[in-house]
C-alpha cells in the first residue's frame, strides 16, 4: 500500500495519477479546491504540467515527494494540480501570467493564486500574484529554494495582504488585456503573407535547415506556409528551404529511424539529438506537411518523404492506437529517469542485434554509429556515451557508395529496422499517456487521410475513419457537443475551440479522401454550426472557451500559432474548405470576416501567425478582391511603436551613423534603456552576425513616471524619440560567416498605464559595406 494517497487518485489523467501518492494534499482544478481555499483563506499553489514533461518529473521527485516540503505546502496552501493537455484554457491563462512576470515560460508552471473571496464575497479569485516554472528544492541556478519560497509567500500573504491583492489584480488585468482585450482587426492583403515568408527566409538555416538556432522545433505551420507560398508563386529559395528542412529533419535523430515517428524537438542545430518525447500532435501535423510536399513538381526527396510518411503512420497505428480506434496522446522522453533510454544504441548492441556481420556493418554506417558516440544523458554524470541513430548521408549517396539501388537500400533498411526493433521492444519502454484528446486526434486523422489518399494506402484511410467514428461514438455528449478527453472508454470535460476546429479539419480531410461518403462532411457542418453558436465572436473571430466559465477570470481569444495552430486559424481553413467543397458563399464570407478580425495582428506578428497567413493566401487566391494592398510599415495599427524607415534592407559601413525616429502612440510608453532590471525589457539596439562590428547607441533622456503596475518609478519614453546609432569596428578580411544574415535588432517593451505587452524585437536586414 502507498504511504500517501490524495484526491488525484480519483482522476483519469495519467499526469494527475502520477502525483496521486505524493505526500502533498493535491486537489484537481475545480469547485472543491476553490471552496476550500475560500473557507480557509489560503492562497492556492497551482502546478501545471503534463505526463511526458521531463522537468515536471524532476520537480516531483525533488519537491513533491519530499515529506518536509509537502508539510509546508499542506499547512499554508491549497495545492492544485492541472494536466495542461486536459485543460488547455487554464494553461493558456497562467502561461501568459508566467511570461509576463518572468519574461520566459515552460513546464512545470508554478503559481500562487488568490483564493475566491479575497476582495469580497463576489470576488472569484484565482488571480496570480507570483509565477515561475521549475523550482529546485534548495537554492541553485540563481533561484530561491522551494521551501524558502513557500515561507516567503506565506509571510507576504499574512503580513502584506493588501499589496499581494493589488499585485494579483494588476497581473489579472494585464493577462485579460493580452488574451481578450485588444482590438486586433484590420484589412488583409498579400503583403503580410510575403512579409511572413521573408521573415522565415531570414531565419532559415541554409546549411542545416530549420528556422532559427538550437533548439530546433518541427514547426509544421511554418512548413505549410512555405509550401502554400511556392504553390502560389515560383520561389526557388523558399522551395529549397522547405525541402532542405524536411530532409534534414527526416535524416536526423529527431526522427525515430528504427520505428518511425518524430520526437518533440532537436536540442542541437543539426537535428541530431532530440528531446525524446513523442507527441501525437507533432506526428499528425508532420504527416500532413510531408504529404503536401509530394505535390511539388520534381521533388527530389519524394521517395524519401514517402518512406517517412509511411513509417510515421505505421508508428501511430502500431504504438498509439486505443482499443476504440482513437489515438493516444504522447510517449515519455525517459525510461528510469534516463533521457532516451529506449532509443539509443552502442555499436556492440547493434552487432548483437544483427547476427549477419555484413548487414551489421552496413547498419553501423547507415545510422552513423561508425562516427563515434554522439549523446550522453546530461542529467546523469555516470551515463555512458551512446548513439542516437541518424542518417549522415542522403539515401542516394549511401546507396551509390555501396553499389545499391534505392530500392535495394530500402530493403536493407527494412531488414535492419526489423531486427533492431525486435531487440528494442524487449527493453523497458517509455510511459505512454493513453488519454485520448479530440483536438490531437483531429490532426492525426487529417494526416492519415491525406497520406492514405496520396499514397493509395487504404489502411491509413481506414484508421482515420475508425478514429473519427470513435470520437463520434464515445466523445459526443447527449446533446451533440464534444467532450475533450477520454481514457479507458470514459469521456469527460467540455471540449474547447481547438477540439472542434481540429476534428472538423480531420473530418473534411476524410471527406476529400473519400468523396463518395458524405457522412464526414455532414458531421463537419454540424460541428461548424456548434462552433458558430458557442465560440464565435460577432463580426469575426472566436473565443477559445465556452461562455460562463466561473473558474476562468478571462475568456481567452488566442491568435498566435505555436506548436499547434490556434483553433481560430484552423477554423478559417475549415471555412475555406467548406466553400471549396460546397461553393456556398456563407463560408467564404465568414473566413474573410475572421481574417479581418486579426488583420492588425497579422501585420504586427507575421510568421508567428503562419497558419493564419496561409489562410490569407488561400482566400485571396479564390477571390483577390477580398484583400487590400497595405504597407505594414505605414499602418499605425501595426504596433503602438513605429519607426521612421520602412522594414527593408539597410546599408551600413564602419563609422556610419544611423538616425532612427520612434513614434510612440498616445497612451503607450516604452521602458528606457538601462531600466530593464525591474522585470521589463529596456530599449536596446544590437547587430547580429557581423563579427568585429559593434553599435554605439546615443539615447535621449527619458522621463520618470510612476505606474500602478510597478512598485518604483520607471524611466520611459513617450511620443517621438530620436536615437542615433554609430557603427564601430570592421569585419576582418576574409570573414564572411553570417554576413548574409546580418541584422539590426531593436528590442523594446510597450506598456500602458495599467499593463505591459510582451517584449518584442524589430528586425531589419543589413547589407555591410566594407
Amino acid at each position: 500500500m502507498p504511504a500517501h494517497t490524495n484526491a488525484l487518485a480519483h482522476e483519469s489523467s495519467p499526469y494527475l495519477l502520477q502525483h496521486a501518492h505524493n505526500p502533498v494534499d493535491w486537489l484537481p482544478w475545480g469547485r472543491e479546491a476553490f471552496d476550500r481555499a475560500r473557507r480557509e483563506n489560503k492562497p492556492i499553489f497551482l502546478s501545471i504540467g503534463y505526463s511526458t514533461c521531463y522537468w515536471c518529473h524532476v520537480m516531483e521527485r525533488q519537491c513533491f515527494e519530499n515529506e518536509e516540503i509537502a508539510d509546508l505546502m499542506n499547512k499554508s496552501f491549497i495545492c492544485i494540480k492541472v494536466d495542461r493537455e486536459e485543460r488547455p484554457e487554464v494553461d493558456d491563462i497562467y502561461m501568459m501570467a508566467v511570461q509576463m512576470m518572468t519574461q520566459r515560460g515552460g513546464w512545470p508552471m508554478s503559481l500562487f493564486l488568490t483564493p475566491p473571496g479575497t476582495s469580497g464575497e463576489g470576488d472569484p479569485g484565482l488571480k496570480p500574484f507570483w509565477a515561475g516554472t521549475y523550482i529546485p528544492p534548495e537554492p541553485r541556478y540563481g533561484m530561491m529554494g522551494f521551501p524558502q519560497l513557500l515561507g516567503a509567500i506565506h509571510d507576504a500573504w499574512t503580513s502584506q495582504h493588501d499589496q499581494v491583492t493589488q499585485q494579483a489584480d494588476r497581473v489579472a488585468d494585464a493577462v485579460h488585456e493580452q488574451l481578450a482585450g485588444r482590438d486586433l482587426s484590420g484589412p488583409i492583403g498579400l503583403a503580410t503573407v510575403k512579409q511572413s515568408v521573408s521573415q522565415l527566409m531570414r531565419r532559415h538555416d541554409a546549411e542545416l535547415g530549420g528556422f532559427g538556432p538550437a533548439p530546433k522545433f518541427p514547426q509544421a505551420s511554418f512548413l505549410n506556409l512555405l509550401n502554400a507560398w511556392i504553390g502560389h508563386l515560383d520561389d526557388p529559395p523558399a522551395r529549397d528551404a522547405l525541402l532542405l528542412t524536411l530532409d534534414r529533419m527526416a535524416r536526423g535523430g529527431l526522427f525515430d529511424q528504427v520505428a518511425g515517428g518524430f520526437h518533440r524537438y532537436s536540442t542541437d542545430e543539426k537535428w541530431l539529438v532530440p528531446h525524446f518525447e513523442k507527441m501525437l500532435y507533432d506526428n499528425g501535423q508532420l504527416v500532413e506537411a510531408y504529404t503536401r510536399t509530394l505535390r511539388i513538381p520534381n521533388n527530389p526527396h519524394a521517395d524519401e518523404f514517402k518512406r517517412i510518411i509511411r513509417a510515421t503512420c505505421d508508428y501511430a497505428l502500431r504504438e498509439m492506437t486505443d482499443e476504440t480506434g482513437a489515438f493516444w496522446s504522447a510517449q515519455d522522453a525517459e525510461v528510469d529517469a534516463r533521457e532516451g533510454g529506449n532509443y539509443v544504441w552502442t555499436p556492440d548492441e547493434v552487432r548483437k542485434a544483427i547476427p549477419d556481420a555484413k548487414l551489421a556493418q552496413l547498419a553501423l554506417e547507415l545510422y552513423g554509429l561508425d562516427q563515434g558516440p554522439n549523446f550522453r544523458d546530461p542529467h546523469h554524470e555516470d551515463a555512458q556515451p551512446v548513439n542516437v541513430l541518424f542518417m549522415p548521408e542522403p539515401p542516394e549517396v549511401f546507396a551509390a557508395k555501396h553499389g545499391m539501388t534505392l530500392d535495394q537500400l530500402a530493403d536493407v533498411q527494412k531488414q535492419v529496422n526489423g531486427l533492431l526493433y525486435a531487440v528494442r521492444a524487449k527493453r523497458k519502454q517509455p510511459m505512454t499517456d493513453d488519454k485520448v484528446l479530440v483536438s490531437w486526434n483531429g490532426l492525426m486523422i487529417a494526416g492519415l487521410a491525406l497520406a492514405g489518399h496520396e499514397l493509395h494506402e487504404p489502411r491509413y484511410l481506414d484508421a482515420g475513419r475508425r478514429a473519427a467514428e470513435a470520437i463520434v461514438e464515445h466523445m459526443t455528449t447527449p446533446d451533440g457537443w464534444l467532450y475533450r478527453t477520454m481514457r479507458h472508454g470514459s469521456a469527460k470535460t467540455d471540449a474547447v475551440l481547438e477540439d472542434y476546429a481540429f476534428f472538423i479539419h480531420g473530418l473534411i480531410a476524410l471527406h476529400r479522401a473519400l468523396p463518395g461518403d458524405t457522412r464526414c462532411l455532414d458531421h463537419a457542418k454540424t460541428l461548424v454550426t456548434a462552433v458558430l453558436e458557442r465560440f464565435a465572436i460577432v463580426g469575426g473571430g472566436y473565443y477559445d472557451t465556452l461562455d460562463g466559465r466561473g473558474d476562468l477570470f478571462v475568456r481567452t481569444r488566442s491568435v498566435y500559432d505555436g506548436a499547434v495552430p490556434t483553433g481560430a486559424s484552423v477554423m478559417v481553413h475549415n471555412m475555406i474548405d467548406l466553400y471549396e467543397i460546397t461553393h456556398e458563399r456563407i463560408w467564404l464570407d465568414r473566413a474573410g470576416a475572421d481574417l479581418r478580425s486579426v488583420g492588425g495582428a497579422l501585420r504586427e506578428r507575421g510568421a508567428e501567425m503562419a497558419c493564419w497567413q496561409t489562410a490569407v493566401l488561400r482566400l485571396l487566391e479564390i477571390e483577390p478582391s477580398l484583400g487590400e494592398e497595405i504597407d505594414p510599415a505605414a499602418d499605425q495599427r501595426v504596433s503602438p511603436v513605429t519607426l521612421s524607415f520602412a522594414p527593408g534592407t539597410v546599408q551600413l559601413e564602419s563609422g556610419k551613423t544611423l538616425d532612427i525616429e520612434l513614434r510612440i502612440a498616445r497612451g503607450y510608453h516604452i521602458t528606457a534603456e538601462g531600466d530593464g532590471d525591474k522585470g521589463l525589457a529596456g530599449l536596446t539596439f544590437d547587430l547580429r552576425n557581423i563579427p568585429g562590428v559593434s553599435v554605439e547607441v546615443s539615447y535621449p533622456d527619458p522621463v520618470e513616471k510612476k505606474y500602478p503596475f510597478a512598485d518604483a518609478p520607471l524611466k520611459v519614453y513617450e511620443g517621438v524619440v530620436k536615437v542615433r546609432l554609430t557603427l564601430k569596428g570592421s569585419v576582418k578580411a576574409g570573414v564572411e560567416t553570417g554576413l548574409s544574415k546580418a541584422e539590426l535588432v531593436m528590442r523594446y517593451q510597450v506598456c500602458t498605464e495599467s499593463s505591459c505587452l510582451e517584449a518584442r524585437e524589430y528586425v531589419v536586414p543589413v547589407v555591410w559595406q566594407q
